[in-house]
């Protein structure tokens, strides 16, 4: 069970690397990365919704309790990670949003051991060291150039880390009652509910949205939503919140091989080097 849970979570986070292409090239300046999130979110829950209702619809069905976990999950922990990361998007390339989102699992792990009190063995720690060695060099960080914007997009970033490594650890309480599939559902359509209160405006931009933004977000929907949310969820339950945000790391060196395929963001020697650290600590966690 537990090697599944690294084959979910190493699907996930490929999978996850490649929202930045689908978000650079989904949004323009009368349509912004929250609009193409909202897009998102209505084309998954539309997907999500059939697939409950053939499948599972006796899930559907919640209890106070469980509903109240998934409004938290939905509403406030995955609507506000998704912002920040799709809006760090605007100031930094796919490699670096991506990066500062991935300094989470470190977080994840101080949370467990200082208020769950769980003993974060020694591969745990190793591993998460030299993926965020691994991470800096990726991200190139001592030869970006720190403008307004920047600085602006870091801070983004790292918002987008600490909801993310929230999102993770209060996760673990909710996939042992509910299937994975229906948590992506519902964690979908209260992110949605509550982005159409703050972004209303958006309505109005609905009869005016290009191909381009409806195909992106249609690819968001599938292939950076639905598919690896839902791995992610499942490998929570296999291997736990630690070990799943370690591996989650690979998002770092897929966004950026992605990037430099897909968008022309151009690798160099250094973050090739940062690439390979970060998936020889995945390797080195999963042999210990």
């Amino acid at each position: 069970m537990k090697t599944r849970g690294f084959i979910y979570a190493i699907i996930s986070a490929v999978l996850f690397g490649s929202a930045g292409i689908f978000v650079k090239e989904g949004y323009n300046s009368n349509f912004s990365p929250v609009d193409l999130l909202m897009l998102q979110y209505i084309i998954a829950g539309i997907i999500l919704f059939l697939i409950c209702v053939l499948k599972y619809k006796n899930s559907l069905k919640l209890n106070k309790t469980l509903f109240k976990k998934l409004f938290i999950q939905g509403a406030i922990f995955n609507t506000l990670m998704t912002v920040f990361f799709y809006s760090s998007f605007k100031y930094l390339t796919a490699a670096e949003a991506t990066l500062l989102l991935y300094t989470y699992p470190s977080m994840v792990a101080l949370y467990t051991s200082l208020f769950k009190k769980r003993r974060i063995g020694y591969n745990k720690i190793v591993s998460i060291l030299f993926a965020f060695i691994g991470s800096i060099l990726v991200l190139n960080l001592f030869n970006i150039e720190l403008t307004k914007g920047i600085y602006q997009g870091i801070i983004f970033g790292i918002l987008s880390a600490v909801f993310y490594s929230a999102m993770n650890i209060y996760a673990e309480e909710i996939v042992e009652d509910v299937n994975e599939l229906v948590i992506t559902f519902y964690t979908t359509m209260f992110s949605l509910i509550v982005l159409f209160i703050f972004n209303y405006k958006f309505i109005f931009k609905l009869p005016y949205v290009d191909y381009v933004s409806i195909k992106n977000a249609l690819n968001l929907a599938l292939f950076c939503e639905i598919i690896p949310l839902t791995l992610l969820y499942s490998a929570i339950k296999h291997i736990g919140p630690v070990s799943t945000s370690i591996i989650s790391t690979l998002e770092i060196p897929s966004s950026a091989i992605l990037g430099a395929i897909f968008l022309r963001e151009i690798l160099s020697p250094i973050q090739i080097i940062g690439i390979l650290i970060v998936v020889l600590s995945i390797i080195y966690l999963k042999k210990s």
